[in-house]
């Protein structure tokens, strides 16, 4: 592969011109580097802290979206990733929203403001964990108390902000629509419109994720790459197989009793996780392989300590 093309700060047209064999070499390497990277591990600490996090995050969506238009917007999209989700872990979290929903104030005041922080902030622990199973992936160190705290919140309100971008162009989606002659399809054009947007909104959340939550400098933000398309086809697949799981072989409810919505929701949690983290595993050997790896493609802060199999379970908090 000639290296006249390869722009370090660029590295996803260079990922994506490998060959047949060349794939083949990451995904094996990818493989072989799971137990060494912990990515097991590190998926729990982060399904734990994200199981922490997914209503607070919720709170703060709802509380936003509340300020300037109908909260029950959220609660219909939500039924569309319900859909791939395990019922049982859909219907914890659809209670939430209904409860959210019906208490959201539509005035901004201090109250709303704080509560507002107060989820961000708490969301912002699941984040952190994230941050740094990816540091571990990458093989970067983590940054330093207070800027792990501020990237963290930053990214987690960027999140944030995403999903709301997301609500806004689903309800402007319908009105647009109507000004078009489609007729009969109209329904049709609707919910693959609703498809489209959810897959973008996960594409654009795996590739804000993937450049910020390492601790990486000196690359550009990639609205595309291998990692995160592998990560949306894979996640999709794996959680229609493990409601179809639940649905058909697997009941928590008669193992964990009344807790069994929560450990099929962590357990959703974990599969998520796993799969994202294997996706930055997945960039990164094929950046290795573009002459863009670790030590090319990145300009952290020098370490204290090489990053461990315990980078979630060693710090304090997150």
């Amino acid at each position: 592969m000639p290296k006249a093309d390869t722009d370090p700060e660029n590295p996803v047209p260079e990922m994506f011109r490998h060959d047949r064999r060349q794939w083949m070499k990451a995904l094996q390497s990818v493989g072989g580097k799971m137990d060494g990277w912990n990515i097991g591990l590190i998926s729990a600490g982060v399904a734990f802290y994200g199981l922490l996090a997914i209503f607070p995050a919720l709170a703060a969506v709802i509380a936003i979206w509340g300020l300037v238009a109908d909260p029950m917007v959220v609660d219909q999209q939500m039924a569309l990733v319900g859909e791939l989700m395990p019922q049982e872990a859909y219907r914890l979290i659809d209670a939430q929203i209904d409860a959210l929903t019906q208490t959201t104030s539509s005035t901004l005041g201090w109250a709303t403001l704080l509560s507002i922080l107060a989820a961000l902030w708490s969301t912002r622990a699941g984040v952190s964990a994230l941050m740094r199973g990816l540091n571990a992936i990458y093989g970067t160190p983590n940054r330093k108390s207070w800027r792990h705290y501020l990237a963290a919140l930053s990214l987690t309100a960027v999140l944030v902000l995403v999903a709301l971008v997301a609500l806004t162009a689903v309800v402007i989606t319908p009105i647009v629509l109507a000004f078009l002659p489609l007729g009969s399809w109209t329904e049709l054009a609707l919910r693959g419109t609703r498809w489209v947007v959810a897959i973008g909104v996960l594409l654009a959340g795996l590739s804000i994720v993937y450049r910020y939550g390492p601790n990486r400098t000196c690359v550009k933000m990639q609205w595309l790459t291998p990692g995160s398309i592998a990560v949306v086809v894979l996640w999709a697949a794996a959680s229609l197989g493990f409601s179809y799981y639940l649905s058909n072989f697997g009941n928590y409810n008669e193992v964990y009793g009344s807790i069994g919505a929560v450990i099929a929701l962590l357990m959703w949690l974990y599969i998520s996780a796993f799969l994202l983290l294997l996706g930055a595993g997945l960039n990164v050997e094929l950046e290795r392989r573009a002459g863009l790896g670790p030590d090319a493609a990145t300009r952290a802060e020098p370490p204290a300590a090489p990053p461990t199999a315990g980078v979630i379970a060693d710090s304090g908090s997150v």
